[in-house]
């Protein structure tokens, strides 16, 4: 099956994402999503710690953009594989596991630097982040599964790094947020499911691209405002 005629099997495996495996594990146009809510999130909270906020964005850079991402690559090779038939699956998995060990070490350093009790949010992100895309255990890898990984524990974790307290304005925003991730990712189903008329399709991928420029203008505006 040529490359123009394959079936369209993730919204964003389009365009320059398409030319190579490395560049597309990144996920960038739903990670930029996830780096906008941390950035929400972070800005939001009683106080802002640049320092703070710029560990958090690299260690969700390691552990869920890369890390995440290609050990879901690697695993899901079957349905990547037409477009990318020179992929090397073992070398894919190692850099997401390493990624992710990379991402854990960053979050211990802020624990023994701002607070121990954050080790749990790194626990807990190290755990989603190995587990959830190996869909093991089974129960992981759902939409509930998908809000508390991409959504609820990213935001809070970002808010408590901050005001190193967790209160119920940094517990409803996770709780928002976890759930706008998933309709997020329902979106994105909805995008190249075939049993679903074309115009379904095209008005997902209208509402994906909404929601993506409407969080990339909340998080970007709230960062200035806590910079200037």
């Amino acid at each position: 099956m040529s490359d123009s005629v394959l079936p369209l099997v993730e919204p964003d495996l389009v365009g320059i994402w398409r030319k190579n495996v490395w560049w597309f594990g990144f996920r960038w146009p739903f990670s930029f999503v996830l780096f906008s809510w941390v950035t929400v999130a972070s800005t939001l909270a009683p106080e802002f710690h640049l320092d703070r906020y710029l560990l958090t964005m690299l260690a969700g850079f390691f552990g869920l953009v890369i890390g995440a991402h290609y050990i879901d690559v690697a695993g899901s090779s079957d349905k990547y594989l037409p477009y990318f038939p020179k992929m090397n699956r073992t070398a894919i998995r190692a850099v997401g596991l390493l990624a992710v060990l990379a991402g854990i070490a960053v979050g211990v350093y802020m624990s023994l630097v701002y607070s121990i009790w954050f080790l749990v949010f790194v626990v807990l992100g190290g755990f989603f982040a190995l587990f959830y895309p190996i869909e093991k255990p089974k129960w992981l890898h759902s939409y509930a599964g998908f809000g508390v990984a991409w959504g609820f524990i990213p935001v809070l974790a970002s808010y408590y790094i901050q005001a190193l307290r967790i209160d119920l304005v940094g517990l409803g925003l996770a709780v928002f947020l976890g759930i706008t991730v998933v309709e997020m990712h329902h979106m994105a189903v909805l995008t190249n499911e075939r049993e679903y008329a074309p115009e379904t399709n095209k008005n997902a991928r209208l509402l994906l691209k909404i929601h993506r420029t409407a969080a990339y203008a909340i998080g970007l505006i709230l960062l200035i405002s806590r910079l200037v």
